[in-house]
């Protein structure tokens, strides 16, 4: 299941799958529309933390919509066309963005930097002309957990999205503990931190390590290969994360691939498009202004 937020005149968006048709249903109208469901979801987050009760109550829904009139569905606004429709993060803002990266550190982005799919990104700073963009593949989590066991932590991980760690200097020139502060200063600004479009539920999404990625600016491929560091197992990591950290549903985990795979950070300019997609199931795209 590919769940998503809507971008709609509720601050907080409204829940909605990505059907294989390629419409999007509305979770907000739909039980209304569907007589399978009388559940109306607030989000994305309510879902997932419903765990699988939440899911085989949004399968049973999906099951109706797609034995019912599609233009019925249209005409009362529970379809909408994927192409068009503006989306938000599909979690509109995370709780925690826990970022691993290669050597074994981690840092956190703010939840203020969360963006959609398909947004324009302004570089923030008057004396930068240059942004550097990092692919990663995030874990998002499902349940809340402290000093869990791998086998908790694995039945915490909902799914997983596609994301993009924007910031304002080249990695390669951070040599000291003053260079990382700062470099970790400019990866909070607002837009900084691309989602989405969806979060692929676990039970389609299987291997994260075995599934390719491709990386394009412009459309221009730039690498190809796994955004998953070799060896990493997530439940395992997670658990071992929960013995210091607490989380809960709608947080997320991220490795932050070695600079030497397809993961590598990327230099962009005003007006590049960065693009990157996950075997063919999700692609996540932003414009630098």
């Amino acid at each position: 299941m590919k769940l998503l937020t809507i971008d709609s005149r509720e601050v907080t968006g409204r829940p909605g799958v990505l059907l294989d048709s390629g419409d999007i249903l509305d979770l907000a109208v739909a039980p209304s529309t569907l007589s399978e469901s009388q559940w109306i979801p607030h989000s994305v987050v309510s879902v997932i933390a419903a765990g699988r009760d939440g899911l085989e109550r949004i399968a049973r829904l999906v099951k109706a919509a797609e034995r019912a009139d599609r233009q019925q569905l249209l005409a009362a606004g529970a379809l909408l066309p994927y192409s068009g429709t503006a989306l938000m993060a599909p979690i509109r803002r995370p709780g925690l963005v826990l970022i691993i990266n290669s050597n074994q550190s981690n840092y956190i982005k703010s939840p203020n930097a969360a963006i959609g799919n398909d947004a324009t990104v302004n570089i923030p700073w008057a004396d930068v002309d240059t942004l550097w963009g990092i692919p990663m593949l995030a874990m998002v989590l499902g349940r809340q957990i402290f000093k869990a066991s791998e086998s908790e932590a694995a039945d915490a991980i909902a799914g997983y999205t596609l994301m993009i760690d924007l910031n304002g200097r080249d990695p390669i020139a951070v040599n000291d503990s003053v260079d990382q502060r700062k470099h970790i200063e400019t990866r909070q600004f607002p837009g900084a931190c691309p989602i989405g479009p969806t979060i692929i539920t676990s039970d389609e999404f299987h291997d994260p390590i075995g599934s390719v990625a491709s990386v394009r600016i412009n459309d221009v491929e730039v690498g190809s290969g796994s955004l998953w560091p070799d060896g990493h197992q997530g439940a395992r990591l997670l658990a071992e994360l929960s013995q210091s950290y607490g989380f809960r549903p709608g947080d997320l985990v991220a490795f932050e691939p070695s600079a030497d795979s397809v993961g590598a950070p990327r230099k962009l300019h005003p007006g590049d498009r960065f693009t990157v997609t996950y075997t063919d199931m999700i692609e996540l795209a932003v414009t630098i202004a």
